[in-house]
Parts: C-alpha cells; sequence; structure tokens
C-alpha cells in the first residue's frame, strides 16, 4: 500500500475516535472550571480533534479533488500536529508500559486507587477494573500508534500536495 491509501485509511479509522475524544474534552472543560489545572489536557485533546478534522478537510478538498487550499490550512494541521504527536508519544509509552505490568504489581496499584475512592467501594470488583484497565490501554496503544504514523505521513504529504496551498 502506498502513503496516501495508508494515510486514508488511518484518517477514517481515527475520526471517529476524535468525535469521541472532543465530547469527552467539552466535559472536561466543563470540570476545568472548577479544576484548572487539568486545562492543559484540555488543550491537548482539543489540538489532536482539531488536527485530524484539518487533515480530514485536507484529504477531502485538497488530495482528493485537487483544489486549493487556504495556507491557513496548512498551518492549523502543522501546529497541531506537534502536539498530537507529543500527546499521542505518551500515550504510547503509557499504554506500553501498564501492558507489561505484571499481574500482581497492577492489582495492588489498582486495588490501592480503588480504596481511596469511596464511591466506587463495592461497586466495581477488582477483577473487572483490572480487565477494563487492561483494554483501555491496549486500545490507546493502537489509537496511539495510528496517530503517530498519521502525523508523519501528513507531514510528507504537506511537501508532496505544498503547490494545493495558497497564499491569502
Amino acid at each position: 500500500m502506498n502513503q496516501l491509501t495508508v494515510f486514508k485509511v488511518l484518517t477514517y479509522l481515527l475520526i471517529p475516535v476524535a468525535l469521541l475524544f472532543g465530547l469527552i474534552d467539552i466535559f472536561m472543560l466543563i470540570m476545568a472550571l472548577s479544576n484548572p489545572s487539568i486545562l492543559l489536557v484540555v488543550f491537548a485533546i482539543a489540538c489532536f480533534v482539531i488536527y485530524l478534522f484539518a487533515t480530514l478537510k485536507f484529504l477531502l478538498n485538497g488530495i482528493a479533488i485537487n483544489k486549493e487550499c487556504k495556507s491557513s490550512l496548512k498551518d492549523w494541521i502543522k501546529v497541531n500536529a506537534y502536539v498530537t504527536l507529543f500527546l499521542s508519544i505518551m500515550f504510547l509509552m503509557n499504554s506500553s508500559a501498564t501492558l507489561f505490568i505484571d499481574e500482581n504489581t497492577l492489582r495492588k496499584t489498582l486495588g490501592e486507587m480503588m480504596g481511596q475512592q469511596a464511591e466506587l467501594a463495592g461497586k466495581i470488583s477488582l477483577d473487572f477494573f483490572v480487565k477494563m484497565f487492561r483494554i483501555i490501554s491496549g486500545t490507546m496503544l493502537v489509537i496511539s500508534a495510528f496517530t503517530v504514523v498519521h502525523v508523519s505521513i501528513c507531514f510528507r504529504l504537506l511537501k508532496r500536495y505544498q503547490h494545493l496551498f495558497i497564499n491569502e
């Protein structure tokens, strides 16, 4: 498969993820009003969503139908791609680290976390929590790996299709 085909497939696979992250980001923004320390996370997730929709516009308008795009679209893609790349690498490292933790250490750590959350006590079993943690870590590993590949291909395509961007 050539790069453009991989880029298209990854874009269409990541758009539903961007929609879900965008919805989560809206709720996190509301929570950030009372806890400003999570504003940086809200910003990073928003960059991921903006990056994916900007690349979708570049793919559908620029590459697919060879229509000229504003140079500001290229700027939106590049700026948000750097933040997205950083976020994806962090998720990739976190997810891979959590997948390789031995079962006993993970159960102990998650058990302590559950003990600190009074609202979780007795409602969720430790076995279920460990299983969900592993599933979410695996999912984030795949999503972050796809995103890193997507960003690297996107930079190459921006160079290849430089002629599509016009100055305003």
